[in-house]
């Protein structure tokens, strides 16, 4: 399969990684030059955890590209942006989206399905969503830092030809992929519980697994998870899942010593996806008149901590 995955960052690195070295043909569209230089000079250089505590290092075959145009055609294309660049991404590689060449997001945020299906056309995209963890280190280099199901689905929820192809390729790249009946509902479910664990880890800049630590951050963590559980209902939108407190739980133990992308894009003076996450759920809250005040007050916060950085120390 030809698969063109928008977005070089590090769930980029580590799809693309993987898809080559199950035999797929990997193409990059990368805005960053010097990362798109690397990843042509030297392909994608993917560090795993092996039997022994030593890292395995395996280096896969990709090629990259600043301009999507130049990219005629393919059978897949990924995208792995933040969520505030998904138009402009989206814009770069509309001429090869088609329901026989769709959209597959695997980015973490509200709207981007939306935002897809709005350029190129509903038929044209699938949603997804994933639980794979990784770190970006150098150049084009990552780290492989947490395994987890990745899920994909039809808008509308029916089980095409389509979906059972891209599953099957994951599969076997060495992605778990599960096609998801709700994949709408899915989507909500992982904003929700990262929306109580990615700000409150960089607000207090500790790793995922210390939020479990302190009865008071559990606490807060709940309520924030309760507040996007009522927004869900008003929208209409059917959790699969019926304890995502548990869920919250078991995916902060499985991340134990990760630090969060938005802890990382803090300490590296980026900007976050909290608009993809608290912020949106906090303005679609607003829209039906359900108060939000912890996720309103998060997004302040962490739109504070952007404006003015945050120390290593």
């Amino acid at each position: 399969m030809k698969v063109v995955i928008v977005g070089a960052g590090a769930i980029g690195r580590l799809f693309g990684a993987m898809l080559g070295r199950g035999g797929n043909e990997v193409i990059f569209v990368e805005k960053d030059q010097e990362v798109g230089e690397a990843v042509n000079s030297h392909g994608i250089q993917l560090m795993e955890q092996g039997v022994t505590d030593r890292s395995v290092f395996i280096t896969v075959d990709a090629r990259a590209t600043t301009d999507g145009a130049s990219i005629k055609d393919c059978d897949l294309i990924v995208l792995a942006v933040k969520d505030y660049a998904t138009s402009e991404a989206v814009g770069s590689i509309a001429h090869l989206a088609s329901p026989d060449s769709p959209v597959l997001t695997i980015q973490t945020g509200l709207g981007n399905v939306e935002t897809i299906s709005r350029i190129v056309g509903s038929k044209s995209c699938l949603g997804g969503l994933t639980f794979q963890a990784a770190i970006a280190v150098s150049g084009s280099m990552v780290r492989h830092s947490g395994a987890g199901e990745t899920l994909i689905g039809e808008l509308d929820g029916r089980r095409t030809e389509r979906v059972e192809k891209i599953q099957k390729v994951f599969e076997g790249s060495g992605l778990k992929t599960r096609i998801a009946a709700n994949i709408t509902g899915h989507i909500w479910e992982k904003v929700i519980i990262y929306s109580a664990i990615h700000p409150l880890t960089a607000i207090l800049r500790i790793k995922n697994g210390q939020l479990t630590e302190k009865m008071e951050s559990i606490a807060l963590a709940r309520r924030i998870i309760d507040e996007g559980k009522m927004v869900a209902q008003a929208y209409a939108v059917h959790l699969p899942d019926l304890d995502l407190y548990d869920l919250f739980l078991d995916l902060c133990h499985k991340t134990f010593e990760n630090f969060s992308p938005m802890l990382q894009d803090l300490l590296h003076n980026r900007l976050t996806e909290i608009e993809g996450l608290n912020g949106a759920i906090f303005n679609m809250g607003k829209q039906k008149g359900v108060a939000t005040p912890i996720h309103q007050t998060v997004t302040d916060l962490i739109h504070l901590l952007e404006k003015w950085g945050i120390s290593h120390e």
